[in-house]
């Protein structure tokens, strides 16, 4: 392996950028076979409000969820819709206001819904404010069908709308004449504990439920403007029905692609995609990406949008489980997976990263919590991911601890689960006695396919989530 030093993070943060407002075109009736039809409010019979619990509320149009932008707490903070992550700014609580009206809390800032300046106006701004019970505040549930709702504001009769009937993440969510469009109706899904709880539900991709469109070897594509390629590893047994596992595997600096799917740098016999694949037994489907220059510095995000890139072409024509995409890499591959926890943690539900020097291939974003492994050597500059460990210690809930390491000279490791850690959110630590290695093994220096403890200790990681 070739030792990775020198490099400079490229890291940069991106905020939520505002989103303009769009007019919605909406009425208050629907056209249904040229006839005018007026839409049913009658309070909802599907949902059961429980109003000690916490539920997200998923936008039927957009699948996306109602949240308080930027994680904002202060009078006046507009409401948007965002990618589904179960945070505190998406979890909502329903305040009974009498005669089947209700406030919606938010377990963020303890503000409810508001519609700005009880105006009654269509397009007029949903935003948090102070609970002051006042009708403006005040929202009954409506049913429309499959089991969604309407939120009808008590003051104005209007409903809780995305506007514009957009799909963007940071889109507004305004009031609008109650004419029943899928914009308008919400899911109301109930969370448990201290939120983040339970990872989003996730599903099979467009890919599944036909012949497989792409097959294993070596793909190319077009991403950034530039032909980047991956390898590819179908199962050989593949199903169009099984929603498969879907692991990448990134490569260190100096390294290829062809290294991890080989496993040649270790062991041929062993170590292909890190030891994973041979323990997978055809039941998960590997990618390999090549980096430019051999490397994953992530230069403007292209890496990032590489693996969007590929996401859309494998989940295209193979069925994957949307709940079930991980990231494994070591030296800069590591950091190429710790920028994807910090980039897509609504993407992957987690990763493992083996001694990355730092955050070389960024962190865009990097607060919201992703399942997170470490493994790092005592002799390899160990401080660097402690740090990084310690970003999703944080951002997982868990309690903060100076967890044990083994001693110089021990040729040993000591694996670590953090307590407290919110619900699906593990992080685990595996520290051993070594340099900057790849496949450390007990009672001996040096890599080792066959003797490696990593592989196995990844794949138990990795297979706990459901």
């Amino acid at each position: 392996m070739v030792a990775l030093a020198g490099l400079l993070s490229p890291a940069s943060f991106r905020r939520r950028g505002w989103i303009a407002r769009v007019t919605a075109a909406a009425a208050a009736t629907v056209l249904v076979g040229g006839a005018a039809v007026a839409v049913s409010s009658t309070p909802a019979a599907a949902a059961t409000v429980d109003t000690s619990a916490w539920y997200v509320l998923v936008n039927r149009n957009s699948g996306k969820a109602l949240d308080v932008y930027n994680l904002a707490t202060n009078d006046g903070a507009r409401i948007t819709q965002w990618t589904r992550n179960n945070g505190n700014q998406q979890q909502w609580q329903f305040v009974d206001s009498g005669g089947g009206f209700y406030r919606l809390k938010s377990r963020l800032s303890g503000k409810v819904l508001d519609v700005s300046g009880v105006s009654t106006a269509d397009g007029a701004a949903v935003v948090q404010w102070s609970d002051v019970n006042g009708t403006n505040q005040q929202f009954q549930l409506a049913d429309s069908a499959g089991g969604y709702v309407r939120l009808l504001a008590r003051h104005s009769s209007k409903a809780v709308e995305v506007q514009g009937a957009s799909t963007a993440d940071g889109a507004n969510i305004v009031q609008y004449a109650d004419w029943g469009g899928n914009n308008q109706q919400w899911q109301l899904v109930r969370v448990d504990g201290g939120g983040p709880t339970t990872p989003p539900p996730g599903g099979g991709t467009s890919g599944c439920g036909k012949a497989a469109g792409i097959t294993s070897g070596t793909h190319t594509i077009t991403s950034s403007g530039k032909s980047r390629s991956f390898i590819l590893r179908v199962p050989a047994n593949y199903q169009q029905n099984n929603q498969y596992r879907l692991v990448f595997g990134f490569h260190w600096w100096g390294g290829t692609a062809v290294d991890v799917d080989t496993g040649q740098t270790v062991d041929r016999n062993t170590w292909s995609y890190y030891g994973l694949q041979r323990l997978a037994n055809n039941s998960t489907i590997f990618v390999a990406p090549q980096g430019i220059g051999n490397g994953w510095a992530n230069s403007g995000g292209e890496d990032v949008t590489f693996v969007d890139d590929m996401l859309s072409r494998i989940e295209g024509a193979l069925c994957v489980n949307t709940r079930q995409r991980y990231s494994i890499g070591f030296s800069y591959g590591g950091a190429m997976s710790f920028s994807l926890a910090c980039s897509r943690p609504n993407i992957f539900r987690a990763v493992v990263v083996q001694s990355s020097p730092g955050t070389l291939s960024g962190c865009s974003g990097g607060t919201q919590p992703v399942a997170y492994m470490g493994v790092h050597g005592i002799g390899d500059n160990i401080a660097s991911g402690r740090s990084l460990r310690d970003r999703f210690v944080t951002n997982n809930g868990c309690t903060p601890q100076s967890p044990r390491e083994p001693s110089a000279g021990s040729l040993t490791h000591v694996v670590t689960t953090y307590a407290g850690c919110r619900s699906g959110y593990p992080v685990v630590w595996a520290a051993f006695d070594g340099g900057h290695i790849a496949a450390p093994q007990d009672g001996a220096g040096g890599d080792s396919g066959p003797r490696t403890w990593v592989p196995a200790a990844a794949w138990s990681f990795i297979t706990q989530f459901q």
